[in-house]
């Protein structure tokens, strides 16, 4: 073998950037990326956007079949004039019941269990309008929004597609704020 000494490179000093290259797979991703769903289940009736479309916060991005939720309003308007109809019977129940009672024609049970009857009534009538006013929300969220300015970048359903939104909400579309600035995620 033969033994030969290190050979050294020598320069003069400068001053110079340093550049140092790292190689690593990651994804690459926006900064800022939101999810856009549906709380509603439903038939897709219209898309407002499509993938790499600019959109503003509060631009309908799509539109789910509103007719369902349109019959639950109805149904619910009509328990709750049911349900008013039954609370006028109450209050007039419970006006017989207190002449009577002030004439000591009726037990003291009976004028309590009109009483009650008549908080019942009240009592129901808040719970249908708690209902009614739960269709309208549900009408209300078959027209989605964007949440941000933003673009695009994935969507997800299509015209005439059904949306199930069961347990948890759909992903209709996902919109990237800004694409100028981008992020990786490396390993």
């Amino acid at each position: 073998r033969k033994t030969t000494e290190p050979e050294y490179k020598t320069v003069a000093v400068a001053r110079g950037d340093i550049v140092q290259t790292v190689t690593a797979n990651g994804q690459l991703s926006a900064v800022k990326n939101v999810t856009v769903g549906s709380q509603v289940s439903g038939i897709i009736t219209a898309l407002g956007a499509d993938f790499n479309s600019r959109v503003t916060n509060g631009q309908i991005v799509a539109q789910i079949d509103p007719s369902t939720y349109l019959q639950n309003i109805t149904q619910s308007e009509a328990e709750l004039a049911n349900t008013k109809a039954s609370l006028e019977l109450a209050e007039l129940n419970l006006r017989r019941a207190e002449q009577l009672r002030t004439n000591q024609l009726i037990a003291n049970s009976e004028y309590d269990r009109t009483l009650v009857e008549l908080h019942q009534a009240q009592a129901a009538v808040r719970i249908r309008e708690a209902a009614l006013n739960k269709s309208r929300v549900d009408l209300e969220r078959t027209t989605i929004y964007a949440p941000i300015d933003g673009i695009v970048i994935s969507r997800a359903v299509d015209v005439g597609q059904t949306v199930a939104a069961s347990f948890n909400a759909p992903t209709l579309f996902n919109i990237a704020n800004d694409l100028r600035s981008m992020r990786i995620e490396a390993m």
